[in-house]
């Protein structure tokens, strides 16, 4: 039960929390704290962890905070100094250059499970890159890993609830017999669904008062809607029926360009192949940004992506289906 399981972790940790307080207050009656050569902070010794070789000694609040920054800010254990390796482990932290890191029983002290589940998987993901197996493969969808022959493309998961199949090349679901040039990435599916999903969804008005969706078929452009409501087709606005056609320019052979007014006659196919490709590279342009921005602290421990770029002007020569509008909704007139 999940409400249960979280309930156990909250009083997991505040059992832990007034051991600690307990302890910090024997030790300040004592006059046996020591301070944190990180903080500084006074604490009880029962609260302070050590690198295992030069005992450097950290309260388990500073030791922490720098794991979670060096797992999820940057997604490794970091680079030693010294040889511009990857670490294996956690290092200690202390400023005189320590090469020393800190045993598993201390990490356990000090960690909340997340976090040491996170660190394990990276210890084992740097232990297994330094040995340099050649033929290591993992699932792209469990991590799962395994040594998968030169001879074979595929790598089928083991996994009960996984079983993904993955090119071991690029990561993508197998996609024999394409090459890995040919298969569109995940990354660039979700952006040319996106884009598409903008580009039908501009096509489609909907009602300012009921949310009712329709489409224009004929007609003026000033619209009127099963419950009333007047609508502009052309700026997707209620027109208040005190207004009416004065929503729309009023100056004879205008040719709408400085006017800023609606014009209340036009091509309603033209209208829309204007508004979906407008949607269409907004969308696009959004897409862009964000997949060349990356995805955070999550994306950091990998190289940055590529932009995705969607050409608009394809998927336009070729529209997916718009989404199907009741009969009912149809039945506006103007």
């Amino acid at each position: 039960d999940y409400v249960r399981t979280k309930f156990d972790q909250w009083s997991q940790r505040m059992e832990v929390h007034k051991t600690r307080k307990r302890a910090r207050a024997a030790a300040e009656k004592n006059n046996s704290t020591m301070e944190c050569l990180c903080c500084y902070s006074s604490v009880a010794l029962e609260e302070m962890i050590g690198c295992h070789l030069e005992g450097h000694l950290f309260c388990v609040d500073c030791v922490r905070q720098y794991a979670e920054s060096q797992i999820f800010g940057s997604g490794s254990l970091g680079v030693n100094p010294k040889t511009k390796e990857a670490n294996t482990e956690l290092m200690c932290m202390h400023g005189d250059g320590c090469s020393s890191g800190f045993d598993a029983k201390s990490l356990q002290t000090a960690l909340p499970d997340n976090v040491l589940t996170k660190y394990n998987e990276l210890q084992f993901q740097a232990a297994i890159s330094k040995a340099g197996i050649d033929d290591l493969c993992s699932c792209p969808k469990c991590d799962f890993q395994a040594m998968l022959p030169e001879t074979e493309m595929i790598f089928r998961c083991p996994v009960a609830g996984c079983l993904f199949e993955s090119c071991r090349k690029c990561g993508e679901e197998s996609h024999i017999p394409l090459r890995c040039e040919e298969v569109e990435k995940k990354q660039e599916t979700k952006g040319r669904l996106r884009v598409e999903e903008a580009i039908s969804e501009a096509k489609i008005r909907t009602c300012p008062k009921c949310a009712k969706k329709f489409v224009k078929e004929s007609g003026c452009n000033k619209m009127t809607c099963a419950c009333g409501t007047l609508v502009c087709y052309i700026c997707r606005k209620e027109i208040p029926r005190s207004v009416g056609y004065k929503h729309f320019c009023q100056i004879p052979h205008c040719k709408h360009k400085t006017c800023g007014n609606c014009v209340v006659h036009s091509n309603a196919e033209e209208d829309d192949k204007r508004a979906m490709r407008e949607a269409g590279i907004r969308a696009a342009e959004e897409v862009r940004k964000e997949s060349g921005e990356g995805g955070g602290q999550a994306a950091a421990a990998e190289p940055a992506a590529a932009a995705v770029n969607i050409d608009v002007d394809s998927i336009l020569k070729a529209p997916p289906p718009a989404a199907p509008i009741p009969r009912a909704v149809r039945g506006f007139h103007w």
